[in-house]
């Protein structure tokens, strides 16, 4: 570990020098592997927060397994010091698969005062592998108002976001759609709640893999969405439940017809329109029995009239998998089991990582919201 008081790139470029200096000099004794380094990205984590520190050098130990970087973890602080700025480089390092090897990346760690951010964009810039793509990874709620944010942005070739930390869900995916179509032809957008939908997704598209499920597409008059929130959230709608609703609407063409309304306290509609039919869309949220459980509890896909039909996909009691059921007049005609492993924070950045190209159903459902009549 190097330590760099009153920070600038030619002293951060420096400790990095002596780091590989150090690892390739370091005597090698029976049993010991021979140091590789290896970066295929840069990546910039943003992580406020007393624990961020420990809990990103975790999170970075997982991921460089699959992703060696060049890391650079930016955690702002308040209060005064001696230096508005510090940083510290160190090697993250993991046997190769073979283990024949040490596969090592380094990071690079930054503390700043708030009176100096404005100093970050520039000397995370200047210290970029060049040539390489530029991952940055807001690990707070999105400020996509702040220079800091802005800057990082445009620096980047993908920025990860997580909107269920957004309090205001409607406002935050609305400016989120007004920057995708802002910066869309230099930065892609990944959103970890887009991510957390991935199994329900599969599930809902997969009733319809079967020809003889598929002519129902076209009736679906109805979806019904059963979300369990925060316990102080009132009359607030999560993102997810926005995001499944509005990329099934925009997978099926649906257009909106009417502004969105609450009816009642827990109760959120939707009116749309197909080519063939009206089509509400209902989202209602309810404090959960189950003690600290929050996050999408059912999905319901209802196609009315003779025969009627409906498409189920909820979550299991104990959250380990989930249902998917076909109804045909009231009778269940198909059932599937789906388990649902909980990701953790560094399995879901690992997976945006292999991302390389625009998520497009991600920004089509987006849109979708940001046309819905205010």
């Amino acid at each position: 570990m190097q330590a760099a008081e009153g920070v600038n790139v030619h002293e951060i470029e420096r400790d990095l020098r002596n780091l590989w200096e150090q690892l390739a000099e370091t005597p090698q004794t029976e049993g010991d592997q021979p140091v590789m380094r290896v970066c295929v990205l840069n990546l910039i984590v943003y992580a406020p927060g007393k624990q961020a520190a420990g809990e990103v050098n975790q999170i970075m130990a997982e991921v460089t397994t699959q992703h060696p970087s060049r890391i650079f973890v930016i955690l702002p602080k308040n209060g005064a010091s001696e230096s508005a700025l510090s940083a510290w480089v160190t090697a993250l390092c993991h046997l190769s698969a073979g283990g024949h090897k040490q596969v090592c990346c380094e990071q690079i760690m930054i503390t700043a005062e708030d009176h100096a951010t404005y100093r970050l964009p520039s000397l995370v810039r200047s210290l970029l592998v060049p040539d390489l793509p530029v991952v940055s990874w807001w690990r707070d709620v999105p400020s996509f108002e702040s220079r800091l944010f802005a800057e990082l942005a445009n620096a980047s070739d993908r920025v990860i976001i997580d909107s269920a930390l957004v309090q205001d869900s409607e406002q935050g995916l609305a400016a989120l759609a007004a920057l995708i179509n802002e910066k869309q032809q230099w930065t892609a957008f990944s959103d970890l709640s887009w991510s957390r939908l991935t199994p329900w997704r599969i599930a809902v598209a997969g009733f319809f893999d079967a020809p003889d499920w598929r002519r129902y597409l076209t009736r679906l008059n109805r979806v019904e969405i059963d979300y369990t929130p925060d316990r102080n959230a009132r009359r607030s709608i999560p993102s997810q439940a926005f995001l499944i609703g509005c990329w099934l609407a925009s997978r099926l063409k649906w257009r909106p017809t009417l502004k969105p309304r609450w009816n009642g306290e827990d109760t959120y509609q939707m009116k749309l329109a197909s080519e063939h039919l009206p089509i509400g869309i209902q989202i209602t949220t309810a404090p959960s029995a189950r003690g600290d459980h929050r996050g999408l509890d059912a999905l319901r896909l209802v196609a009315d009239g003779e025969p009627s039909a409906q498409f189920v996909v909820s979550r299991s009691e104990d959250d380990s998998y989930l249902r998917a059921d076909v109804e045909l007049s009231g009778a269940t005609l198909a059932r599937k089991v789906i388990p649902l492993g909980r990701r953790s924070e560094a399995q879901l950045i690992a997976k945006e990582l292999e991302i390389l190209d625009r998520d497009a159903m991600f920004e089509q459902a987006l849109a979708f919201f940001a046309s819905l009549p205010r």
